[in-house]
C-alpha cells in the first residue's frame, strides 16, 4: 500500500498534495499523470452510491483503475441515505481496489444538491452525521474521509463544526474547500474558517479550493496549519504543478513547470496522456457494457458510443490547458472542438507546436 497522508505530516515530513475529484476529469489516465508529476494521493470523480448499490455498471465504470495506475487512491461516493451509503462503501472497499473511501458532502451542483446529496448534507448536520458514521463502520479497517466545504453560504460557516461531527463519527481525515457553496468556485477561499476546522479537530484537515501555484500552496498551508492541499482545476493541463507545490514543501529548488517546457515536450506529454486516457476508457466501456459510463453532462457526451470519441471529447479541456498562454492556442482551441479521435487532437496540437516555431 502507496504511503498515506492520513498519516499526517509525519507520512511525507511535509504537507502532503493530493489531487481533487473533479466530474468528467479524475479518471485513471488524469489520476496517473498526476501521480507522475508528483501528487501524494488522489480521490476519484464522484460515483453514486444508490447507481452502485443498484448494480449500474456505468457507476461501477466510474471506478475502474488501470494496472499501471501507482498511487494512493479514494473512492469518493455520493448520496444522503445512510445504509445506501454503507452499501456501497462496503462493496467499494471489499473490491481491494483503494485505499480509502471518501463521502462527497460539499458538491454545490444543483442537481446534486436537489437530491439532497452533496453539500445539501450540511442542511442536517444530525443526518451528516449518520452518513459519516455508517459509512466509517462499514468500511473499516480501510479509513473514511470526508470532503465538504466551510458552509452552505456565509451566513451558515460550519467548517469547525462539520469536521467535530466527522471525527465523532469515525471520519480519519477531513477535506476542507473554503469556499461556500453558494459560491461555487468564485472568490478566493476563507483560510480563517479552514482554521477553524483544523483547530477543532485531531484528525488530519486538507486544504482545498483556489490553489493555483506553489504560492498559493504555501499561502494555504501558512493560514491554515493543515496537513496538506487538495489541488483541483489547477493541474487541468498542467499536473505539473503538483511537483512544483511538493518541491515547495520540501524547500527544494522548483522543478520545471509547464512554461518551461518546450512545445514538443507538451505534446510528447499529451501523447502520453492520451494513450492513457484511451486504455482507460476502453477499462470503462468494457466494464460499463459498451455505454458511456458518465452519470451526466451534455449531449455530445451522452451521444458518445465508442472511446475515441470519448476520449476526443474528455481530453479538450486538459489539449487547451497543456499549450495555455502559448502563441496559436486560441487557433489550437477552435482546431480541438472539431476534433473528433485522439489522433485528430494529436494532430491538432503538432500544427500549433509548428506553428510556435514560426
Amino acid at each position: 500500500m502507496p504511503p498515506s497522508w492520513i498519516s499526517g505530516r509525519a507520512a511525507f515530513g511535509r504537507p502532503c498534495v493530493l489531487a481533487a475529484p473533479l466530474a468528467e476529469i479524475t479518471d485513471s489516465a488524469f489520476r496517473q499523470v498526476s501521480f507522475s508529476c508528483g501528487a501524494d494521493g488522489a480521490v476519484t470523480e464522484m460515483v453514486c452510491a444508490a447507481g452502485l448499490v443498484r448494480g449500474s455498471r456505468p457507476s461501477a465504470a466510474l471506478l475502474s483503475r488501470l494496472p499501471t495506475e501507482r498511487g494512493w487512491c479514494a473512492a469518493q461516493l455520493y448520496g444522503h441515505d445512510p445504509d445506501e451509503l454503507a452499501a456501497a462503501a462496503r462493496a467499494v472497499a471489499a473490491s481491494g481496489a483503494f485505499d480509502a473511501v471518501d463521502l462527497n458532502a460539499g458538491c454545490p451542483m444543483r442537481r446534486i444538491v436537489a437530491n439532497g446529496d452533496g453539500a445539501a448534507l450540511m442542511r442536517d448536520e444530525t443526518l451528516f452525521a449518520r452518513c459519516v458514521e455508517a459509512m466509517a463502520r462499514a468500511v473499516s479497517p480501510l479509513p473514511l474521509t470526508v470532503k465538504t466545504r466551510i458552509g452552505l453560504d456565509p451566513s451558515r460557516p460550519a467548517a469547525a463544526r462539520l469536521a467535530r461531527l466527522a471525527e465523532r463519527a469515525g471520519a480519519a481525515a477531513i477535506i476542507v474547500h473554503g469556499r461556500f457553496a453558494s459560491r461555487f468556485h468564485e472568490g478566493p477561499p476563507d483560510w480563517a474558517l479552514v482554521s477553524e476546522a483544523v483547530e477543532a479537530v485531531s484528525i488530519p484537515v486538507v486544504a482545498n479550493g483556489g490553489v493555483n501555484s506553489a504560492d498559493d500552496a504555501l499561502a494555504a498551508i501558512a493560514a491554515t496549519g493543515a496537513a496538506g492541499v487538495m489541488v483541483g482545476r489547477g493541474a487541468v493541463g498542467n499536473p505539473w504543478l503538483f511537483g512544483e507545490i511538493r518541491a515547495a514543501f520540501e524547500g527544494a529548488p522548483a522543478p520545471r513547470g509547464r512554461d518551461d517546457l518546450s512545445g514538443e515536450e507538451l505534446l510528447e506529454a499529451l501523447r502520453r496522456h492520451l494513450a492513457l486516457a484511451m486504455e482507460a476508457k476502453r477499462l470503462s466501456f468494457r466494464i460499463a457494457g459498451g455505454e458511456n459510463p458518465a452519470e451526466g453532462g451534455d449531449a455530445a457526451r451522452a451521444a458518445c458510443r465508442d472511446p475515441e470519441s470519448a476520449v476526443a471529447l474528455d481530453a479538450r479541456r486538459h489539449l487547451i490547458n497543456y499549450f495555455r498562454g502559448r502563441p496559436g492556442a486560441s487557433a489550437l482551441r477552435r482546431a480541438a472542438q472539431s476534433a473528433r479521435t485522439p489522433d485528430e487532437l494529436l494532430d491538432a496540437a503538432r500544427e500549433a507546436v509548428a506553428a510556435f516555431r514560426v
